[in-house]
């Protein structure tokens, strides 16, 4: 589709879009080809692109409501922007048309404002902005919101070799790899030793956990490469970030979506607590592995996350909701859960 992306990149509209932008919505595109008085089939809120020839699109009762005509000599293609509920397309003459996708063409349009507002802003500002813009958990939120953020951040330089938060110290910010590198080594929480369990780079985020919890340090971060981090204090993190993503529900109202198979359970506890007593039917997956483990859950569903009194399972939530998954924090957790629960009674010992 080299040709069309060449003519969509031509017209005013696709003109706001990159070369990368534009080939990414011409691979999910449908592309057509038809005879006079042919349909086309577009479903609402969807794109249609004429390269050559013309179509008519009628309400339901008949109404005309567009006519989109293009040809080679014209150099740009006919754009109808959206089909409303109940229109019905049509071929005026021989065509060749192009079928995109309206939510997919919303958001890269989306982006394209996006990168332009940022170079209106404060230098200072706009670098930060534009550093966090393709960087979990931002890449999900308003323009309006990561500049919010980028304000009430501060930027500061990291060397080779630096521990930027150290197993056990009381958390204080939230960090944005801007550049640079940094490994996560972690002690095993039953036999002490210290391993890596991670590697991050430019637009990788670390310190939520020990914020969310209101707690400690879990691992050492330490930089293998020089570079720029940015940071958020506990207060606005708590502020701009955690009350937007991490969402509680109480006990009833989890025991109800449970009872009707609306979600699903989550213990972010280690082995050895999910083993001694859960909630029926809880499905394990510790804290400390939720971002490698979370590729096995289902995006359509819900979950519901519960650790001991609730601190983890903010946590786990805010990771889960960073990765695009619909998940909850049980308020109180597995303490103050007033419905059933499975206890696994140790075997006995003979005498």
């Amino acid at each position: 589709m080299k040709m069309v992306a060449s003519k969509l990149k031509a017209s005013r509209f696709f003109a706001h879009l990159s070369e990368m932008a534009v080939a990414g919505l011409l691979e999910e595109a449908v592309e057509a080809q038809g005879e006079t008085g042919s349909p086309v089939h577009a479903r609402p809120a969807d794109f249609v692109i004429v390269l050559e020839g013309g179509l008519e699109m009628r309400s339901r009762d008949g109404r005309l409501l567009a006519t989109i005509n293009a040809d080679q000599a014209a150099g740009e293609p006919g754009v109808l922007h959206a089909i409303p509920q109940g229109a019905r397309l049509q071929l005026t003459r021989p065509s060749h048309v192009v079928i995109m996708d309206g939510e997919r063409v919303d958001d890269a349009m989306s982006r394209s404002h996006q990168h332009e507002s940022v170079k209106t802003l404060d230098d200072g500002i706009g670098r930060r902005v534009a550093s966090l813009v393709h960087a979990q958990p931002f890449a999900q939120m308003t323009l309006d919101h990561i500049c919010r953020c980028a304000e009430a951040m501060t930027r500061r330089e990291a060397a080779a070799g630096e521990e930027v938060i150290r197993y056990a110290d009381r958390g204080d910010y939230f960090y944005v790899i801007e550049s640079g590198e940094a490994e996560v080594w972690r002690p095993d929480p039953l036999t002490g030793q210290v391993s890596k369990v991670a590697t991050l780079g430019p637009g990788a985020t670390f310190g939520e956990e020990a914020l969310l919890r209101g707690g400690f340090r879990n691992a050492t971060v330490r930089m293998t490469k020089p570079g720029s981090l940015l940071r958020l204090a506990v207060g606005d993190f708590e502020r701009l970030l955690a009350s937007h993503f991490v969402h509680e529900i109480d006990a009833d109202a989890a025991h109800a979506l449970i009872a009707r198979r609306q979600a699903e359970l989550l213990d972010c506890r280690y082995e050895d607590e999910h083993e001694t007593w859960r909630i029926p039917g809880s499905r394990l997956m510790p804290l400390d592995v939720i971002r490698r483990e979370a590729k096995h859950l289902d995006k359509n569903r819900q979950y519901l996350v519960y650790c001991t009194s609730g601190r983890r399972s903010r946590a786990a939530s805010f990771l889960l909701r960073q990765l695009g998954f619909n998940a909850t924090s049980v308020r109180g957790g597995i303490a103050h859960w007033p419905y059933e629960y499975e206890r696994i009674e140790p075997p006995s010992k003979g005498m």
